[in-house]
Parts: C-alpha cells; sequence; structure tokens
C-alpha cells in the first residue's frame, strides 16, 4: 500500500530515529514542498513529516538519498510511506540544508492502529568538505545496507480522522557521527535523530517554504501556496497583524501586495485546527528572498549591524521596525543580536553590500563534548556518575563526574542492528561506551543534556 497522504496521534512524544528520515521531495530550505491536505476516513489518520536538522562544522555539505520510508506496527503489520521499487520518487537531501527551519516532507494516509518502528532505507551518502578543491567522500559501507529502524516499545496511535505532525530534528554534529577509520582515510556512519511527534501542531522550529500565490482565500489575508517545485503540492496560509509582509525590494508592505500567481516565501508554524495550515509569522513577496549564514561582527546601531558572511564577505544588516528576531526557544528581541553571535539573516539584498532583514535567527552556542566509558554504577538519586574519558593507554586521566539534567536525551544506538532508542537514567550502566553532550558547570561537574549510547536499548 503506497500512501501520499497522512496518520495521526494523541499524544506528544520525542523519539530517535537513525538519519535522516523522510527527507522527501526536500531540495534545501528555500524550495519547501507544501502538502496537499485531504480529509481522511474513519479508518485513517493523517500524517506530516517535516525535516530539520543542525550544522556541521566538519562539512559543507551531507548529501543522501531516502529510498523507502515504512511504519510497521506491534504485529509486523507495515504501511509504506513511499518506495522507489514502486515507482516513487527518491527523495534526495543535503542535510545542512536546514539548520534553523523545517521543511514539510511527506503527507499520507495509513490505517488506524498503534505502530511500533518506523523503518528507513538510504543509499549515497556523500560528505563535501568545505575546502571547495577537496574530493566529495562517499561512504559506500552503510550500517544493515542502509536500513535504519527507528523503536518505540510503547507505540504510537494513529487515531481515526486525526493528524499527527512530525517533525525530524538532525544534528549533524551529534546525530551524524563521522571518525577518521586508522590511517585508512575511511570513513564510518552512525546516525542519530530525534522525531517529536505532535497532534496539536507544535514544532520546534520554524516552517519556511518557497512558492507562489495559487488562489486567494476568503477571509481575507488568507490564501493558497503551492510550492515552486511541485505545483500541485499546495498548503493554505493564514496572515493576521502580527505577519511581518516585505516587498521585493525588502522593504514594509502588506496584504495587497499578495497577488495571484505572485511567488512569495512565508515563514510560520503549521497549526492544526481542526485541518493543517501554515500560521504565517513572516511573508516576503516578489521571489528575491536570500538566506545568508555568518557571525555578527558588530553590535547593532542605528538598526544597522555589520555581518561577516561565510563567503568571507562583508554586509550591512539594516533592521526594520517589522523585522522578526528568533532563536532555538521562540521569539526574542533585536537586543539578541551581539558581537560574535552567530547568526542566520533572511531578507533581500538591496545591493552588494547591504541585506535587508526581514527575520534574523540567533543560532546557539555549541555544547561541550565528552566520549568515554561509565565508570560507575549510575545513582538515580542523584543522577550522576563517572566518567573515565577516552586516552591513550599510556595516559594517566582522571575520571569526570557527570549529572545527567532531569530533561537530558538518552539515546542507544545499535549500530550493528541498525537501530535507535529512547532510554531512561535506569537504563545507564557501568562499562557502557557513551558520548555525552553539555556544560561543564562552576561546580566542575558536567551536566549532561544529552547522552548517546553505543548499544542497544538494556530492556530489548
Amino acid at each position: 500500500m503506497n500512501l501520499s497522504q497522512p496518520i495521526a496521534s494523541a499524544r506528544t512524544a520525542t523519539l530517535a530515529l537513525a538519519a535522516s528520515v523522510f527527507l522527501a521531495a526536500c531540495g534545501g530550505g528555500s524550495s519547501g514542498s507544501a502538502p496537499v491536505i485531504e480529509t481522511p476516513t474513519a479508518t485513517t489518520g493523517t500524517f506530516g513529516l517535516f525535516i530539520t536538522d543542525k550544522p556541521s562544522e566538519d562539512f559543507a555539505e551531507i548529501n543522501l538519498d531516502i529510498t523507502k520510508a515504512v511504519l510497521i506496527g506491534g504485529d509486523d503489520s507495515q504501511q509504506v510511506l513511499f518506495d522507489v521499487a514502486d515507482g516513487a520518487k527518491v527523495r534526495e537531501i543535503d542535510l545542512l540544508d536546514l539548520t534553523n527551519f523545517n521543511e514539510p516532507i511527506v503527507f499520507g494516509e495509513v490505517a488506524v492502529g498503534t505502530y511500533t518502528k518506523l523503518r528507513l532505507f538510504i543509499d549515497n551518502l556523500e560528505l563535501v568538505p568545505h575546502d571547495p578543491d577537496a574530493v566529495p567522500i562517499s561512504i559506500d559501507k552503510l550500517p544493515a545496507n542502509g536500513k535504519i529502524d527507528l523503536l518505540d516499545q510503547d507505540g504510537f496511535d494513529v487515531l481515526p480522522g486525526g493528524t499527527l505532525l512530525a517533525e525530524v530534528d538532525i544534528d549533524a554534529n551529534k546525530s551524524i557521527k563521522v571518525t577518521s577509520a586508522g590511517k585508512s582515510g575511511k570513513y564510518n556512519f552512525r546516525p542519530v535523530v530525534k522525531v517529536q511527534f505532535s497532534n496539536d501542531g507544535a514544532q520546534e522550529k520554524l516552517a519556511r517554504v518557497e512558492g507562489f500565490v495559487s488562489d486567494p482565500l476568503e477571509p481575507t489575508g488568507s490564501f493558497s501556496l503551492c510550492a515552486t517545485e511541485t505545483a500541485d503540492n499546495c498548503v493554505d496560509v493564514i496572515t493576521g497583524i502580527e505577519t511581518s509582509f516585505f516587498d521585493s525590494e525588502g522593504l514594509f508592505a502588506d496584504f495587497t501586495g499578495v497577488t495571484l500567481y505572485s511567488p512569495v516565501v512565508v515563514i510560520g508554524r503549521y497549526e492544526v485546527d481542526p485541518d493543517v495550515f501554515l500560521d504565517a509569522i513572516v511573508v516576503e513577496i516578489g521571489g528575491t528572498a536570500v538566506q545568508v549564514k555568518g557571525q555578527a561582527v558588530s553590535n547593532p546601531l542605528d538598526n544597522k549591524f555589520l555581518l561577516l558572511a561565510e563567503d568571507d564577505s562583508d554586509l550591512t544588516v539594516e533592521l526594520q521596525t517589522n523585522t522578526r528576531y528568533f532563536d532555538a526557544d521562540g521569539e526574542i528581541g533585536a537586543d539578541s543580536i551581539v558581537l560574535g553571535a552567530a547568526v542566520e539573516v533572511e531578507g533581500v539584498l538591496a545591493d552588494a553590500d547591504t541585506l535587508r532583514a526581514a527575520l534574523v535567527f540567533v543560532e546557539a552556542e555549541d555544547d561541550d563534548q565528552l566520549s568515554g566509558t561509565i565508570a560507575d554504577e549510575p545513582a538515580e538519586d542523584t543522577r550522576m556518575f563517572m566518567l573515565t574519558p577516552l586516552h591513550d593507554e599510556s595516559e594517566e586521566v582522571n575520571n569526570i563526574s557527570v549529572h545527567v539534567m532531569p530533561e537530558a536525551d538518552i539515546l542507544f544506538v545499535d549500530v550493528t542492528e541498525s537501530t535507535v532508542a529512547v532510554g531512561e537514567f535506569d537504563d545507564l550502566a557501568m562499562d557502557q561506551s557513551v558520548d555525552i553532550f553539555g556544560v561543564i558547570g562552576e561546580d566542575s561537574i558536567f551536566h549532561a543534556n544529552e547522552i548517546i549510547v553505543e548499544g542497544p536499548l538494556p530492556s530489548t
């Protein structure tokens, strides 16, 4: 059974996935495909999948193909979301295109029931170095020949007529672990991906969809947006008094500029009420919008700051009265732009040296990382254990005290079986090999907000 639209669930859960999942129709952060939503029957639910990721300091691109995606029930029943063997298009993506936004990938209709596994098949994994003269690195040997399973022992329910949105979050620095294999120059691949399921439209990332206006809708302020690359893939967009509009020159505009067939970029959040729609925060009209990443090299003064872009060019960023500001936790103010901050600016180039900002995303600092072996039995009352860091046998090292934050993600990655599962603190044990992410406090204790454990979940 091949699907082109949906699924549903009554709860929000965070799962772990192994690799970039359903990265279907994902050509990059600037050309997202907007979904066509169909009303499900009483025996099915609507499933919407979005893809996002975190940046990588090691590579300019991380490309791969998704060739198949399947939901599997506890009784091993399967619902195929897409399969190239049945004529579906290969989902070709660059994981690093979607750092601060998510993009709709596939919507499908699946039968009501409880599912316990999401299975993906990936191929053609390629790492592109920052050096333009360097040769891209192909990863030929993938775990389980490219099959990756997301496990959820409790299962997630598909309810009749409901809508489940799944946001897949890939952190390239953490979830795709690429390590040199001795002196051979080869690389190994260990994917880890988080997925947040929600039945109320809640998503951590903003959605960015580029397309054209296909049809004004009632009430005024609403319109249908169809994706540029797939004109039959459309979604309803709702605007309001808080929506910021910009014209083709990056200047203040209003809804009157939104005309039939005009090219637009919409940044917002998907909502469910009861159907899925895109609640617009920013609407850029005219097809001239660009995205520029870099570092602020001055504090804002007179509504301007200097940006050193990733290509080493210098830009003056102009901030306007309706420019919006975000970080990973939500909307912020212009005072969050400080000297040295890593930012992504969405806007229009007024000239070669000036970028008029529609939205500025301030990126968080990277976590510190520890790798090693758990040296004692973790204490559940204090949520602490000692870690023996990786070291050469000839070196003497001191163990490090680790405190696991209550909200920390604990992921078990079994490379042999190519599975990823979410664990709890009491699943941690002595002698487990772990990668830990967090910060070192003034108490000299490492406070962890994420732990990746090599091996299967103990209870499986």
